[in-house]
């Protein structure tokens, strides 16, 4: 990720964080409306849920420019949304949804260079807890 990116990253995360209960409800809507196949893989209090995922990407964005810090954490994570039930194909499906409610919530700021660097933050996330799924698969720590 290029500096330029996670710029418009921290920038656009700053914009959406006073509405993020509402981006966040957005987001876990627009998920199980276009993939209900997914909901059953959240079990638990959806306001604990959405909490967990702010806090998440508080980490992944505080952390761009130095993400060895937080990678044993992300690939933690990984392995814990594994073992729900999270498969790889699922990823492209919250990216998806992820993507659509950053759009509706910035409106006309969430440009083309926005929406490209999101994708890429959301990729190196994606692959970070693929690994630690796999790493759970295989038995390593």
């Amino acid at each position: 990720m290029t500096p330029a990116d996670a710029t418009l990253v921290r920038e656009s995360w700053a914009r959406l964080l006073p509405m993020r209960k509402q981006v966040c409800a957005d987001f876990y809507q627009r998920l199980f409306q276009r993939h209900p196949e997914l909901r059953p893989l959240f079990k638990g209090d959806m306001e604990r849920q959405a909490s967990l995922f702010t806090t998440m990407m508080n980490t992944v964005v505080s952390a761009l420019d130095n993400p060895d810090p937080v990678v044993p954490l992300v690939r933690m994570a990984g392995a814990r949304h594994a073992d729900y039930g999270v498969a790889p194909e699922h990823y492209g499906k919250f990216r998806e949804a992820l993507l659509a409610s950053f759009a509706e919530a910035l409106g006309a700021d969430f440009t083309p260079q926005v929406r490209t660097a999101w994708t890429e933050a959301y990729a190196e996330l994606a692959r970070t807890m693929q690994q630690g799924a796999e790493e759970l698969r295989i038995g390593r720590p």
